[in-house]
């Protein structure tokens, strides 16, 4: 077997708010971060190994010398837990309901699984012209895996999300309505997670939305292509009142951390 004769210097420092481990072998240095070592005695010849995440292959190096040691380099697959009591969750995602839009929300939580992790959000999107601005309460829970070791080494997790609250609807002066007004807002479904290498999770959202909405419009335009609003109080029988909800599916993108 051929022989090594090595040392290792492990120390950590700060990058992108995040501690790096340093491995150097024989010149060759890795970063990354040391997940669990095991070493009796450095000195007398007792075999110890070193598990470390270099976040990029997964590889056992056998290191012999006399004293034959072992380092494992290995990429480290278990989802990250937050050690901490709270979380913040950015969205970015479609709504597909009389065609599609955009929308962006923020939501700030506690992690407790007992009740949920309650949160609460505010975010901002478009349906049909009408600019809806909801403020709601959220809950998410996971349900797979349910085994908490298989939990503890999965890449992904599942859950489940609900999102209740009431939106205020404005037409932002775009002239397509004479009035419009928000209402009871409700956006659930299912989610997939996954922790990345810098201690923060990545999910994706497929969910049902239900946005109550009021709105006057009237169909006169002008010969230039503008539409000539009415005041909704006169006999003018192009007036259009609606009191309805729009409905569809939702889709978004998220970073929890």
């Amino acid at each position: 077997m051929r022989i090594y004769y090595f040392f290792f210097i492990i120390s950590s420092f700060s990058a992108f708010s995040q501690k790096k481990d340093i491995l150097i072998i024989d010149g060759n240095k890795y970063e990354g971060a040391i997940i669990e070592y095991f070493n009796k005695d450095f000195n007398y010849g007792n075999s110890g190994y070193i598990l470390f995440d270099n976040g990029i292959s997964q590889d056992t190096i056998i290191i012999s010398s006399e004293d034959n040691y072992k380092i494992k380099l290995r990429r480290f697959n278990s989802f990250f837990d937050f050690k901490k009591n709270s979380w913040n969750e950015l969205e970015f995602g479609f709504d597909f309901q009389s065609g599609l839009s955009s929308k962006l929300l923020f939501s700030k939580g506690i992690f407790n699984d007992k009740i949920l992790n309650p949160g609460f959000g505010i975010g901002i999107f478009k349906i049909d012209q009408i600019n809806f601005i909801p403020f709601y309460f959220s809950l998410n829970k996971e349900i797979f895996p349910i085994n908490i070791e298989k939990k503890k080494n999965s890449k992904f997790r599942t859950f489940i999300y609900q999102n209740i609250g009431y939106s205020i609807g404005r037409d932002f002066g775009d002239q397509d309505y004479i009035s419009t007004d928000g209402g009871f807002y409700l956006n659930l479904g299912i989610g997939f997670k996954k922790s990345t290498y810098r201690n923060k999770h990545i999910a994706l959202k497929i969910g049902y939305l239900i946005q109550r909405y009021k709105s006057v419009s009237n169909m006169f335009w002008d010969n230039m292509g503008f539409p000539i609003l009415n005041d909704p109080s006169s006999s003018n029988n192009n007036i259009i009142r609606r009191n309805g909800s729009f409905r569809g599916l939702s889709f978004t993108f998220s970073l929890i951390f």
